[in-house]
């Protein structure tokens, strides 16, 4: 009579029954206790610049989910599963291997944290918690540049913008020209607005005006060599141009 059961068919029942266990415990998982905050390197290109991230969902997260262990390795990829519950019929989840950044201090409060992601169809193939801040909004770094209606900033994070980015009067004052003339002067030390309704850039906010560093001028030749300074140029002869419409 032939054997119904062989071992190898009995190791890989087996086998199967101990995967199914694991990822019954990985998806059934609360959070545990107490404070929590991973961050991970900047995304670096082959190029060493920062890979582009079109954010595609900006939401408030109500409650966060974690397999145990759960971290986000020295690659910056995630290890183990992270749940983003948005409402009762929204979760965004994080598989593992995900690239991803977290700086959001507190995962375990609801309503501390907002989910940023680039989705492809409805997969996260990148994402990033960061703190909420008041009034339903979420304060980035500055902008570095504005085009086909993206806000693009140094990170290489992009998010869409309405047709009037906001200044704050207060910090920012009431001379400034145009958004170039803003980048300028305050952009390096501005910060960003991000609104949660709307999932847009709505306003930037200035620290104090940008001065440029001072340019250092290397001579080479003989240091026995004559150096003639060169003849101011009057006022009057210096090119002058319009400030361009951004």
């Amino acid at each position: 009579m032939r054997q119904l059961f062989t071992w190898r068919l009995l190791a890989a029942l087996g086998a199967l029954a101990l995967l199914v266990l694991g990822v019954d415990r990985i998806v059934g998982v609360t959070a545990p206790t107490g404070s929590f905050a991973v961050a991970g390197p900047v995304s670096i290109g082959a190029g060493g610049e920062p890979i582009p991230r079109r954010i595609d969902l900006i939401a408030p997260v109500t409650n966060i989910e974690r397999s145990n262990g759960f971290d986000i390795g020295a690659d910056g990829l995630t290890v183990g599963f992270l749940d983003a519950v948005l409402d009762e019929q929204r979760v965004v989840r994080v598989a593992p291997g995900t690239p991803g950044v977290i700086e959001c201090a507190n995962l375990v409060e609801p309503d501390r944290c907002v989910v940023f992601a680039d989705l492809l169809g409805e997969a996260v193939v990148w994402f990033a918690l960061m703190p909420r801040g008041p009034s339903d909004t979420v304060e980035l770094p500055p902008i570095v540049d504005l085009q086909d209606g993206y806000a693009f900033f140094e990170n290489g994070w992009q998010i869409d913008y309405p047709p009037v980015i906001e200044r704050d009067e207060d910090t920012c004052g009431l001379d400034i020209v145009n958004f170039s003339d803003f980048l300028r002067r305050f952009g390096p030390n501005s910060t960003t607005i991000v609104d949660l309704e709307t999932m847009q850039v709505n306003e930037v906010r200035c620290g104090p005006e940008f001065v440029p560093p001072p340019t250092t001028v290397v001579l080479e030749g003989s240091p026995r060599g004559t150096f003639v300074q060169p003849l101011p140029t009057a006022v009057d002869d210096l090119p002058v141009e319009a400030p361009g419409e951004s």
